[in-house]
């Protein structure tokens, strides 16, 4: 079973569920068409490539050596940003009725955080609107108003951002997200196939 941000898998006792969308968060204060992961390792690997340019520049001088080998160095920087620091993280969601357990690993490619709970103390799945209101309002005026300006609109800038999230709820009364969604119907999806597995 999938869906546009999320993969379940249901073998015999056990269901997996697979995502990068776990965070109820509006994120950067730039609107995602213009600050996204692409753009910051970009920013990264630009700003070590120009500081080595001015270092080897002022050692040796300017040449047709140094610029190819800051394109080579830039390119190879955007890449390794962009695959190992600015990777997606993917939560895994593992309920095992044989065995009592929930585990919950953030996987990233470098690091894996990795939490495990009980299935026998959980409370209930459960479905929640997350309304993130945007936290500052005169630097948007700013930004709109030079958007403007320049005869540009951007789509949804400024707006709250509203999130639909999958959380289980544990009788310790802890939560944990385990999707988030802008959509209210992947949403209940999941939910209801979450809730599906374990009342079964």
């Amino acid at each position: 079973m999938e869906g546009n941000t999320y993969q379940i898998v249901i073998k015999d006792n056990i269901l997996i569920l697979k995502t990068s969308s776990f965070k109820a968060e509006k994120g950067s204060v730039l609107h995602s068409g213009i600050f996204n992961r692409e753009f910051a390792s970009v920013l990264s690997a630009g700003t070590v490539v120009i500081l080595f340019g001015f270092f080897f520049a002022i050692k040796s001088g300017l040449s047709i050596v140094l610029i190819v080998a800051a394109l080579i160095l830039f390119a190879a920087l955007f890449v390794v940003l962009r695959s190992y620091v600015f990777d997606e993280p993917l939560l895994e969601t593992v309920i095992d009725k044989d065995r009592d357990i929930i585990g919950l690993t953030i996987k990233r490619r470098l690091l894996e955080k990795k939490e495990t709970c009980r299935l026998s103390g959980l409370e209930g799945v459960g479905v929640q609107q997350v309304t993130i209101l945007p936290e500052n309002p005169d630097g948007i005026k700013v930004v709109e108003n030079i958007a403007l300006q320049h005869g540009t609109v951007i789509p949804g800038f400024g707006e709250p951002a509203v999130f639909h999230t999958v959380s289980l709820a544990f009788k310790d009364n802890s939560r944990k997200i385990v999707f988030s969604s802008r959509d209210i119907a992947e949403a209940e999806d999941v939910g209801d196939k979450l809730k599906g597995f374990i009342e079964r």
